[in-house]
């Protein structure tokens, strides 16, 4: 192989090896900085996204939400970076000296507030010798995100026994150190 198509291909694939790509439903590529990166869903111009910053580390799979740009407006997706917000995975956590159970995350997303695209987290966690519920909602709405939280609560309960709003299924994991 001529040297100068080597260069040519290793500068070509060089981004690829240390980003993965998601692969959105316009066919655009929404490049991140995560491992393990997957698609979760696509909900009103935003891009729902599980991922990792590291594979070898104590860090948990999170939940990212990224603006993602329009095909017909010639508009590309943001990068996801390690400066995105990180939400919590949904599952089951225990705590990584006991090994007790500390916390419980499910996570809806879809219409799953009044009809709204929106994902929620409905979490109870340990405090003290009690589980304490708590809400984390996020309204997607064309002037952006609007994140709500309910301590001692769960209002939202109420909307996620429709079929617009999926669950994301959790896993068992420890909290990190």
């Amino acid at each position: 192989m001529n040297l100068r198509y080597l260069i040519l291909l290793v500068t070509i694939l060089s981004p690829l090896v240390s980003a993965e790509s998601i692969r959105l439903s316009n066919r655009q590529l929404l490049t991140t900085d995560l491992k393990e990166a997957r698609l979760i869903s696509e909900l009103s111009g935003y891009a729902i996204v599980a991922g990792r910053h590291c594979l070898d580390c104590d860090e948990n799979l999170a939940i990212y939400i990224q603006r993602v740009g329009r095909a017909d407006m010639g508009i590309n997706p943001e990068k996801i970076g390690i400066e995105a917000d990180r939400y919590t995975y949904p599952g089951r956590y225990l705590d990584y000296m006991t090994k007790k159970l500390v916390e419980k995350t499910r996570m809806f997303y879809g219409l799953c507030h009044e009809g709204q695209p929106s994902l929620l987290w409905l979490t109870e966690y340990r405090e003290g010798g009690r589980w304490v519920k708590s809400e984390y909602l996020i309204l997607i709405g064309e002037d952006g995100l609007k994140h709500r939280y309910t301590e001692n609560q769960q209002p939202s309960l109420f909307y996620i026994g429709n079929s617009n709003c999926i669950e994301l299924e959790g896993f068992l994991m420890e909290m990190e150190p």
